[in-house]
């Protein structure tokens, strides 16, 4: 995670630590970028140790990775993956709620490591067409 001011605002920031899930606003901490499941497990075995947080939905059958606020605007829609900001919500799952039933880490949230560089992201991505 880069010293920036998004990466600094985003400390500020932790998932709940009680309920199961919280719905939180895209947009505010981060922005999060939606990707089936099946693909989204591959990138996230070629991003390694460069993975930051990524919330599993296991109704829709996506994975979520959560990056800077704003840095997927130019991004948008790129083939099956999405960015999603401003006026989206997402449910966040507890700390500790590593999988199923519900929202889920699947790759845990740690503070300081929370965000994944988008640029990573997307050549991960591009990988795995």
């Amino acid at each position: 995670m880069h010293d920036t001011p998004a990466a600094t605002h985003v400390q500020e920031w932790s998932p709940p630590s009680h309920a199961p899930f919280t719905l939180t606003p895209v947009g505010v901490w981060w922005d999060a970028v939606r990707v089936p499941c099946g693909r989204g497990r591959r990138a996230i075995r070629r991003l390694g140790q460069a993975c930051g947080g990524v919330i599993g939905d296991p109704y829709g059958a996506w994975l979520y990775w959560l990056v800077e606020p704003r840095a997927g605007v130019e991004w948008g829609s790129a083939g099956e993956a999405a960015c999603l900001s401003v006026a989206c919500w997402l449910p966040v799952p507890a700390r500790d709620r590593t999988g199923p039933p519900g929202p889920y880490w699947a790759v845990p949230y740690e503070a300081g490591s929370a965000l994944t560089d988008p640029e990573r992201l997307r050549e991960a991505l591009r990988g795995e067409r």
